[in-house]
C-alpha cells in the first residue's frame, strides 16, 4: 500500500511538471520568449552600435544598429510560442556580410581565374554567433525569461 501512494505521488508530480511545461499554452510560451528575446535584442543593438557604429547622416535609411528587430512569432510569422530576433530585410543582407565576410571567387563561371582571386573585401566578425554564446548574456536572456514565467506562475496561482 505504501508503494502504491509512492508511485501515485511521483505520478502526480510528473503531471504537475508536464502541465507547468510542456503541456503550457502557446500564448503563455510567447510571454517567456518575447522576454528574452528583448534582452538579445537589446544587447544586439548594443553591440553593433559599439562596434559598427559610424556617426554620420543617414537620412531616411537608419543605421544597421537601428534596424534589429524582435517579433513574437517564429520565422515564418506563425504564432507557436516562439520568439526570433533579426534585421529588417533590407539590412539583413548586410548584417550577413558582416557576420561572414566577403571574398573575391577564385574563378569566373567559364573557369577563368579572376585577377585577385581570393581576396578578402570584409573580414568576418562574428557578432551575432559570440553574441549567442556570451554566457553572460545567455544569463540576462534566462534571468528575463525567468521574471516572465514567474509572473505566469503567480497568475495561476502555482509556486
Amino acid at each position: 500500500m505504501a508503494e502504491q501512494s509512492f508511485e501515485a505521488f511521483f505520478e502526480d508530480f510528473v503531471k504537475q511538471a508536464e502541465d507547468l511545461t510542456v503541456n503550457l499554452p502557446v500564448e503563455d510560451k510567447a510571454k517567456v520568449t518575447k522576454a528574452g528575446a528583448q534582452v538579445f535584442a537589446k544587447e544586439l543593438e548594443d553591440v553593433y552600435k559599439q562596434k559598427h557604429y559610424r556617426h554620420r547622416k543617414t537620412g531616411e535609411d537608419p543605421h544597421l544598429a537601428d534596424s534589429v528587430i524582435m517579433q513574437n512569432t517564429n520565422i515564418d510569422g506563425m504564432k507557436d510560442g516562439s520568439s526570433t530576433v533579426g534585421f529588417n530585410q533590407e539590412k539583413a543582407y548586410i548584417a550577413n556580410f558582416i557576420e561572414n565576410g566577403t571574398k573575391f571567387p577564385m574563378y569566373t563561371k567559364r573557369g577563368h581565374r579572376y585577377k585577385h582571386a581570393g581576396q578578402v573585401n570584409i573580414t568576418a566578425d562574428h557578432v551575432i554567433a559570440n553574441l549567442r554564446a556570451n554566457p553572460n548574456v545567455q544569463a540576462k536572456m534566462l534571468k528575463a525569461e525567468a521574471k516572465a514565467y514567474n509572473k505566469i506562475l503567480e497568475k495561476k496561482g502555482d509556486n
